[in-house]
This record gives C-alpha cells, sequence and structure tokens, in this order.
C-alpha cells in the first residue's frame, strides 16, 4: 500500500497536532513531504521536534512563495492548511 503523501502549510501553534499526528500515528500509511511557511526558522524548529519526538526524517522546507515549486516537486495528495486564517483561500483555491 502507497502511502499518502502531506504538504503542510503555516507551521505554527496549530501546526504541531497535525505534523505529529502523520509521523507518530498515521506514519504506517502516511508520509510528511513538504513544510511551507514564511519563517525558516519555525519549519527548522518542527523538523527538530520530529526528530526529537518521532525519530522522523525531515520534510523538504519552502518559503511561502514557493508554494507552487512545493505542488510542483512534491506532488502531495494532500495540503494541510493551518497558516493565518486570512491566507487559508491562497492555499485552498
Amino acid at each position: 500500500m502507497e502511502k499518502k503523501r502531506y504538504a503542510h502549510v503555516g507551521i505554527g501553534g496549530r501546526a504541531r497536532m497535525f505534523y505529529l499526528a502523520i509521523a507518530k500515528d498515521f506514519n504506517e500509511t502516511s508520509e510528511l513531504v513538504a513544510f511551507c511557511d514564511v519563517n525558516r526558522t519555525r519549519m527548522e524548529y518542527a523538523c527538530g521536534v520530529l526528530e526529537k519526538e518521532c525519530n522522523y526524517p525531515a520534510p523538504k522546507l519552502y518559503g511561502m512563495d514557493e508554494f507552487e515549486k512545493m505542488i510542483e516537486e512534491q506532488k502531495p495528495d494532500c495540503v494541510i492548511v493551518t497558516s493565518i486564517d486570512r491566507t487559508h483561500h491562497k492555499y485552498i483555491i
């Protein structure tokens, strides 16, 4: 069975429960392939959490201006959007 590929946009406070669930609870069926955020330090921190708490490999990191590039390169099945509410439409549409 192929794993479902996830990209995650907006790696702030709400994001943790999603990326940890993929890495811990659903890692047999799911794969986190990319983070996309305006803040690289925040993405690097999340990668550290994944490695420390789950022994999970860091996903590829993209800036917010690289969303289309992320989609093209990573070809995720699903995109989780936890960016600032006023920006959700940019990634959902």
